[in-house]
Parts: structure tokens; C-alpha cells; sequence
């Protein structure tokens, strides 16, 4: 450790919120700055106190060694250096030949990622800069550095009380032009606290879009259902943050409910989705190239429906059915099921608030009926049994045809399995392809031809679960299983496609339904 022995960047076991008068920043100074140590050796106490303030306090001339003690003289050079880009990036001092401000905050994040020992100092040196500073717009970007220092970096267990104390105090002076960005600050490093910082500095786009006074970014959501949720987040807005403001805004507030919901991430170049955790950051998934779409979807149903919210049927009616008409429910063919699809098709159509009177095309009929059944159900047939319970059956307004829909799926044997097709398994006795099914409780492994289970592994007897890379060029990538009892251990993998799809998914159902201790 090159810093003071006390301050260490160890991970925080407690976030301090001090009141009254202590953890003032002029008492971490008298503890911990470098010259405040030789001042103590030098001067009475009075005299003393006034130097320190100053030390605390804005400087026009840039600082000649780090303003903490560190026995490595490379850490205080690069804190001098640091100091000098700091004041060029406020304007306190003049830029360097074709150096631009978004350079300057590059070049400190960039510092702070790879020298974790002198966070501290770097968050002293800018609250210094910070503190009776007479020029606005100097103070302006000093705060707009500590937006983004609180949200990525944490201060060591020493100094967060006096950087926490500091925050307070400023949120807390309505007068002052800094207090709002102050109070953003304070919930950055709570976030930071509790959910790490942002794994991916900020694209140059981001921070041009701060030094402009722009600190939302619009977001359109797509939801199932065709609707759309239009939103504005932040530089450190978490998944859970937009997930519990769109659960509201469709009547689904309760947080064991919000819980069932997850945000996907979806790359449209190459198709990758992947389950969003509810403590990561969204900006860390938004690329600069607007190739990343996220989507809202339902991934588990611990919660009863309710359906008063119209938004609320329309989002669980469109994932539903695209899920049926998709092949992600899996459907055997059988006299049954030929019931089923006419009953889905004569809902589907009542659902088209064009279509209440007129009998469907075989057209539309073919596309009423799952993408996996239209080879194995004849359209002649199918358009006899659908007139036939049009002209029976009491014509259902749309939102009642949506919600009959809906109840309908609940019933269907393979319902809330997350399915993902698979093409080699290491265990023999299954025949390949089939389907592995994810739901809150298990995974199981379904026969593609028969839907016959033939294998179950209880989510709670997973131990642990990597990602393999392909065997071959063009060859699939995997997932390992290691499940069961200490007494009696198994490992399985399989091969597909979607398998850091299916990896993420199944991380993300563990963490919401807290089987994975």
C-alpha cells in the first residue's frame, strides 16, 4: 500500500451519514492533508486552523505535490498532474494545444479506474476546487465532475463520512446555485454503496450532452403489445429505478409484483438478449451506436393477474401472443390442441377491434396459429371449427377477448417456461435436439417430437453454472451445469445457440426468487 497506512480503499462495510459539526472536510485535512502535518509541527493552534481552511479551499495556482502523503513518488506526481487537468477542465487555467474538455474529465475518470489509491485524493482535490470558488461557471464543472466521480468511484471507508458530510451540507443550502446537482451526488454514491459504480466510463456523447446542461437521456421503451414507453434516465439510473416507474404506470405497483418483471437488453446487429439485473446501471447496456434496444417482458408469474389496467392487458395479451405464435410455448399437435387454436384464433380475431363483425380469411387465420402447428392443422377444418364458434359463442368486446386469451394460455401444460432449443447434451439418454425450460422452481429438458420431460433439475439444487466458448470454429456455444446433492454431485452441459441468453436468464430468476444463497 504506497498511500497513508490509514487510508486504505478497503470495501465499505457501513455508509456514514454524520451529523452535527464533525467530518468537516477542514477536519480531514487536519488528519490526513500533507501540509497540514507540517503546519501542526510549525504553528500555534488559531493560526493553524485559518491555514487549514485554506487548504480546503479554491487555489488560482495549480498545487506542487499531492495534497495526501504518499511514500510512492510516482502517485504523487500523477496526483500533481492530475490537479493541473483539473483546473484546465474548470478554466482556471488554459487548455492545452487541441485539448477539449471532454479530454480533461477522460483523462481523471480514466486515472481514477486505474490507480484505485488515489480516489481520495482526487475527490479532495476537486471539493477543494469546488469550495469558495468565485467563478459560477468554474464551480459549475466542478460539480458536474463530482456527478460522475460519486457515481463510478468510491471514496475509502476514511474519507466517505467527511465526502458524505460535504454533500449534505451542500444539498442542504437552497441559496446556493449547486444544491440539486449536491443532492444527485448524494444518491450516486448511495448507489455506488450498494450496487457497485458503473462498470463502462461514459461514451464522449454522454458527457458532451452534461457540459450542455442535458443530464437525462430520452429512452424509448417497446413493450409488448405494440405499446411504447416513452421515459427520460439519468447517468446513474438502475434497471430496478425504470422498471418500478413503468410497472406503476401499468397499475403493477406492488413490489412483489414489479419483482416478476425484467428489462431486456437486445443488440439488433446480432440478436444477443440479454436479462438486464435489477442493480445494474441502464447506460451501462446503451452503446453510442443506438444498436441496443430495451425491451420490457414478464419472466416470472408468482403474482395473481388483475387486469383493471387496459396498458396492463395489452402488454400481457402481446407477449403471450407472440409467444404463442413464435414457438416459444411449446405445443404438441393433438385433437386437443386443434381445439385450442380455434379457440385462440376466434379470441385473437374478437381482439381486432376492426375485425368484431366479419369472419376471418384464411389468411388470417394461418396467421392466428402458431408458426410450430401450421404444417401439422389443415385450414379447411380449422376455418369449419372457427365459423362454427363465431356463430355460437356470444361475440367478446377486445379487452375481454385479450383477457379469455390469457387465461387460455395460463392452462396450457408448458406455460411459464422460458423454452431454448438445444443441439448436443453430455448426457446420452437424452435424444437431441429438444428444449430446455426455465421457470421460477425448475429447468427441465423436453423431447422435441413427443413432449415428453425427461429430465427435471430443481433450481434450488443448482451449485454453480458457467458459460463455455465453442469446441470449433462455427461451432455453439455452451452452458455447464453442476447440480444435486455434495453426497451426489452432477454435471451436465449443453450446446446452443442463445446459451448467455439462457445463462443470464436463469441468474436473473435466481436472484428474483432468492433460491441462490
Amino acid at each position: 500500500q504506497s498511500s497513508v497506512p490509514s487510508l486504505t480503499s478497503e470495501p465499505n462495510s457501513i455508509m456514514l451519514v454524520p451529523a452535527g459539526d464533525r467530518y468537516t472536510m477542514i477536519d480531514f485535512a487536519t488528519a490526513y492533508f500533507r501540509e497540514a502535518q507540517s503546519m501542526h509541527k510549525l504553528k500555534g493552534m488559531s493560526a493553524e486552523n485559518k491555514s487549514v481552511a485554506d487548504l480546503v479551499q479554491h487555489t488560482k495556482v495549480p498545487i506542487q505535490a499531492s495534497l495526501l502523503l504518499y511514500s510512492d513518488s510516482e502517485l504523487n506526481e500523477l496526483a500533481t498532474k492530475n490537479f493541473k487537468t483539473l483546473m484546465r477542465f474548470m478554466g482556471d487555467q488554459s487548455k492545452l494545444k487541441n485539448q477539449n474538455e471532454v479530454e480533461c474529465i477522460y483523462e481523471i475518470l480514466q486515472l481514477c479506474k486505474e490507480k484505485e489509491s488515489l480516489h481520495d485524493e482526487i475527490y479532495c482535490q476537486v471539493i477543494k476546487q469546488v469550495t469558495h470558488n468565485p467563478n459560477q461557471e468554474s464551480v459549475l464543472r466542478g460539480w458536474l465532475l463530482l456527478n460522475l466521480l460519486t457515481g463510478y468511484f468510491l471514496p475509502s471507508n476514511i474519507l466517505m463520512p467527511y465526502a458524505t458530510k460535504f454533500l449534505q451540507l451542500a444539498s442542504s443550502d437552497p441559496s446556493s446555485t449547486h444544491h440539486d446537482i449536491a443532492k444527485i451526488c448524494q444518491s450516486n454514491l448511495r448507489k455506488n454503496f450498494m450496487y457497485g459504480g458503473r462498470r463502462h466510463l461514459p461514451f464522449p456523447v454522454e458527457i458532451e450532452a452534461l457540459l450542455k446542461g442535458r443530464s437525462a437521456r430520452r429512452l424509448v421503451i417497446p413493450m409488448p403489445g405494440g405499446v411504447e414507453y416513452l421515459t427520460r434516465i439519468k447517468t446513474f439510473t438502475v434497471a430496478k429505478e425504470l422498471l418500478q416507474e413503468i410497472c406503476e404506470q401499468m397499475g403493477a405497483g406492488e413490489q412483489e409484483e414489479i419483482q416478476d418483471f425484467v428489462l431486456l437488453a437486445t443488440r439488433s446487429d446480432n440478436k444477443m438478449v440479454r436479462p438486464i439485473r435489477s442493480e445494474e446501471y441502464l447506460h451501462d447496456y446503451l452503446l453510442e451506436d443506438k444498436l441496443v434496444t430495451v425491451t420490457l417482458r414478464r419472466l416470472i408469474w408468482r403474482t395473481p393477474l388483475h387486469f383493471e389496467n387496459k396498458i396492463y392487458v395489452d402488454v400481457h395479451y402481446g407477449q403471450m401472443l407472440w409467444d404463442y405464435l413464435n414457438g416459444k410455448i411449446l405445443l404438441s399437435h393433438s385433437k386437443e390442441m386443434e381445439v385450442q387454436v380455434g379457440i385462440l384464433a376466434m379470441l385473437q380475431h374478437w381482439a381486432k377491434t376492426e375485425q368484431q363483425n366479419s369472419a376471418p380469411s384464411r389468411e388470417e387465420l394461418k396467421e392466428y396459429t402458431p408458426k410450430t402447428l401450421q404444417s401439422s392443422i389443415r385450414p379447411e377444418p380449422l376455418q369449419d371449427h372457427v365459423g362454427m364458434l363465431l356463430r355460437t359463442r356470444q361475440r367478446l368486446q377486445p379487452v375481454d377477448a385479450k383477457i379469455q386469451f390469457i387465461e387460455h394460455m395460463m392452462k396450457l401444460p408448458f406455460f411459464g417456461y422460458i423454452t431454448y432449443f438445444v443441439e448436443r447434451v453430455s448426457d446420452d439418454t437424452i435424444l437431441v435436439p429438444c428444449f430446455f425450460g426455465v421457470n421460477k422452481e425448475e429447468i427441465i429438458v423436453v423431447d422435441s417430437t413427443t413432449q415428453a420431460v425427461s429430465c427435471v433439475i430443481p433450481l434450488k439444487e443448482l451449485q454453480k453454472m458457467r458459460t463455455l466458448q465453442p469446441m470449433s470454429d462455427g461451432g455453439l456455444p455452451g452452458i455447464e451445469l453442476n447440480y444435486g446433492s455434495a453426497a451426489s454431485p452432477k454435471t451436465m452441459w449443453l450446446e446452443l445457440s442463445q446459451a448467455k441468453e439462457m445463462y443470464h436468464t436463469i441468474v436473473v430468476i435466481l436472484e428474483k426468487t432468492e433460491l441462490h444463497h
